[in-house]
């Protein structure tokens, strides 16, 4: 029998490089494979062109503005996440403004808090300055399970094709969750509404659909 730990592994390990996914891309067939590993794969292929999903080889067509258009598998994101905080939470994480600075990377200090503003895990030193800018202080927590899940929630939130923005609307014409910036954009002329109507919709409908193929279940019995 599968643990839950393997399961997790499973499902967390893109198919074609069986590395860790790293920016995981749903195709309609719900299958996830990493954008890079997808580029790799259909590195000869032009948007528009209908190819075959390299697990179930069911038909897809390429997005008309490229495999980075393909949908951001969030499910499969949040386990990621999941997966780098479990192991992060048995050893030290390095301070990331230092990893970028020093050229002696055995001096790295470890980092202890976290800047929810800059989406940073910092030392004690480099969160200093976080802590009294004078547009107003950063929110600066310590490091730990709480944070982490904090993060796990906000990366949830993101637009796959803006990092920065957070989906805010579902657009009902394409069926997707999309951001602000998506919907002055891509979707400027789509019907949208908020991300919580659309799921209290789709709750209710749910909840109907329950109710008649209970009514369907009884009539048969």
């Amino acid at each position: 029998m599968a643990t839950a730990a393997s399961v997790t592994i499973n499902l967390t390990t893109c198919p074609i490089c069986l590395n860790l996914f790293d920016v995981p891309k749903s195709l309609p067939c719900l299958h996830a494979f990493c954008l890079k590993c997808l580029q790799g794969h259909f590195k000869d292929k032009c948007p528009g062109d209908e190819e075959l999903c390299p697990m179930c080889r069911k038909r897809f067509q390429i997005p008309l503005d490229g495999l980075p258009g393909l949908q951001h598998h969030f499910f499969v994101q949040q386990l990621v996440d999941v997966r780098k905080a479990s192991a992060e939470e048995f050893g030290e994480v390095p301070c990331e403004v230092c990893i970028e600075e020093s050229e002696d990377f055995e001096k790295i200090p470890v980092a202890r808090v976290y800047c929810v503003d800059c989406s940073q895990k910092l030392c004690e030193q480099c969160s200093r300055p976080h802590r009294r800018w004078k547009g107003g202080a950063h929110q600066v927590k310590p490091l730990g399970a709480e944070v982490e899940q904090e993060l796990i929630q906000l990366r949830g939130s993101s637009c796959g094709k803006h990092k920065d923005e957070h989906v805010e609307l579902y657009c009902c014409d394409c069926k997707e969750n999309i951001c602000l910036m998506c919907s002055a954009v891509k979707h400027r002329n789509h019907n949208s509404i908020g991300v919580r109507e659309a799921a209290e919709n789709f709750r209710s409908r749910i909840v109907d659909d329950d109710k008649a193929v209970q009514s369907v279940v009884d009539v048969i019995r």
